[in-house]
């Protein structure tokens, strides 16, 4: 039998890693039986390739048995695809698996599908393509059918006796110097967010052997990747395996970015300053500030503590986004509002703001007729509207997300948001909603994202200084973006642009601790601004004046 696994990314990028059809891949190729009477082999596509045309391609292989990973952003992809592949070619048998077939397996026509497969896969998946080859009817746990359409859901798999598609070079296509990929060291989470698919089924957290992730790692260090995207959950969940991966990491590859998902009660002065010893970023999820909010969905939030794990994070020089979700029972869009505030005053270099998907089968699905949700049923469970949150109300709260997403996440705005701020005398969600509007006013949706970000800040920063009337703040305010632009810019593609500055770098470096009002009552500006420019490493930054 010849298979095809069929991977769909939502967009080309280093970071379209087919882990879940790799992990499938070595599990046949492992197995004994199947290795014999099968050839397998994974595809990656993306949502810029057209469906049709890579099922006649498909159509036109050798191919007997073709398997899909389905996700929310890949939904109508797949059935464009499917629908295509049976009008090219009817002999060929499709079977699925992914978080949308677990989340929704009453969607899927199983006089098209020849099977799916709920929850983890590569037991499950290798069982019945052991039946299908010996005739045998499908009826297994964890596997819906024509034979056994129940949804069910098999064990948890006991972790040390998987194969890794690392180790078994299935992964070797897609690891190549400077990639990125998608690396697995846990499965479960121990939480229940009821928005959130991890809260299914059992709740175990289940680590791969330490010894399986040292070998896995000295694979990546050999192949070049330069950046790993940690899918665990919650990272930071077993402080001795996280110190010990973490300084694993540090002695092996201080020079592979990490990107790490943690829950921020959960750190304390060792994980940060284990953080703190690697090239890392870290994501934590918020979501809101609202106990009332966060309640219905079985989380809390405790205002003091987090901010006193942030500051632990922060005292490091350590980079991290911040998660908010637009949606939520008993939320609102001034109380998202609230959650933004404080969120960009965390100073985040990241904001990640979702509105929220009512995933089948979770908590807050299960109660959308007692909130009133309105949702799409369809992938990706969209929220519409509820008596909380009208249409107007969620278009205002899309609209400073466009904002927040613009100005401060691709603008790198973290270091001058206090300024701003203080200057106009605005909450950043205000903030946002003006950019929002200039952007709007001043330029085609389609070509924002072909306008320089900076240039962007720039003209609207003007604009505001002249609608809010501090013309006598401008000097300050303008030179302090341009230093931090500066900086960042400099950061990202280690070339030093000209700073023009109205004042010393030192100088402005004391915006930091203290007011714009105070600073410009205590600093006299240039006659004429100076030209700069940016030396040194990123660890020993200096700007020196031009001459």
């Amino acid at each position: 039998m010849n298979i095809t696994l069929i991977s769909i990314a939502i967009e080309k990028s280093n970071l379209s890693y087919p882990l879940g059809a790799l992990c499938i891949e070595s599990s046949i190729k492992s197995d004994k039986e199947l290795s014999k009477k099968t050839r397998v082999k994974t595809l990656l596509f993306d949502l810029e390739n057209d469906p049709q045309v890579v099922a006649k391609e498909i159509a036109k292989s050798e191919c007997n048995l073709v398997g899909l990973s389905i996700y929310l952003w890949n939904r109508e992809w797949v059935d464009l695809f499917i629908t295509a592949l049976k009008e090219e070619n009817k002999n060929i048998l499709i079977y699925a698996g992914g978080s949308e077939v677990s989340a929704n397996s009453n969607s899927f026509d199983l006089d098209t599908y020849r099977f799916l497969v709920a929850g983890e896969g590569e037991v499950a998946t290798v069982e019945a393509i052991k039946k299908l080859i010996n005739n045998e009817p499908l009826i297994l746990k964890g596997v819906i059918s024509k034979e056994n359409p129940i949804l069910s859901y098999p064990e948890n798999i006991d972790l040390s006796t998987l194969s890794s598609p690392i180790l078994t070079h299935v992964s070797d296509p897609f690891l190549y110097d400077d990639c990125s990929i998608l690396w697995e060291m846990t499965r479960g989470c121990p939480f229940r967010c009821g928005f959130c698919f991890e809260s299914k089924g059992l709740r175990s957290v289940r680590n791969y052997p330490f010894e399986r992730i040292e070998k896995e790692l000295d694979y990546i260090i050999e192949k070049g990747v330069s950046d790993v995207f940690v899918l665990d959950p919650t990272f930071n969940i077993d402080k001795t395996r996280t110190l010990k991966i973490l300084h694993l990491i540090r002695d092996k590859a201080p020079f592979i970015h990490f990107t790490f998902e943690i829950r921020a009660e959960l750190i304390d002065e060792d994980i940060a300053d284990a953080f703190g010893e690697i090239f890392c970023s870290l994501q934590i999820g918020l979501q809101s500030i609202h106990s009332s909010v966060l309640k219905t969905v079985n989380r809390t939030f405790n205002r003091d503590l987090f901010k006193e794990k942030i500051t632990l994070l922060e005292k490091r020089n350590l980079v991290y986004g911040l998660d908010l979700i637009i949606g939520l029972p008993n939320d609102s869009v001034s109380l998202f509002k609230e959650s933004l505030d404080f969120t960009v005053f965390c100073k985040p270099s990241n904001i990640d703001i979702f509105i929220l998907s009512l995933l089948p089968g979770t908590k807050i699905y299960e109660e959308t007729d007692k909130y009133k949700i309105n949702f799409d049923h369809k992938s990706p469970y969209n929220f519409i509207e509820s008596p909380y949150y009208s249409k107007d109300d969620i278009n205002q709260a899309l609209k400073i997300k466009r904002g927040c997403d613009y100005f401060y996440t691709k603008g790198g705005a973290v270091m001058f948001m206090k300024v701003l701020c203080d200057a106009f005398n605005m909450p950043p969600s205000s903030l946002f909603i003006e950019f929002n509007e200039f952007l709007d006013s001043n330029y085609e949706s389609n070509f924002v994202d072909d306008v320089d970000i900076f240039e962007l800040q720039d003209d609207f920063i003007r604009k505001m200084i002249e609608e809010k009337n501090v013309i006598s703040l401008s000097k300050a305010i303008l030179s302090y973006i341009e230093l931090n632009q500066g900086l960042s810019y400099y950061l990202d593609v280690a070339q030093s642009p000209i700073l023009s500055l109205w004042y010393e770098p030192n100088q402005l470096s004391q915006l930091e601790d203290i007011s714009i009002n105070v600073f410009v009552n205590l600093n006299e500006a240039f006659k004429q601004p100076k030209d700069y420019y940016i030396i040194g490493d990123p660890e020993n930054i200096d700007i020196i004046e031009c001459v």
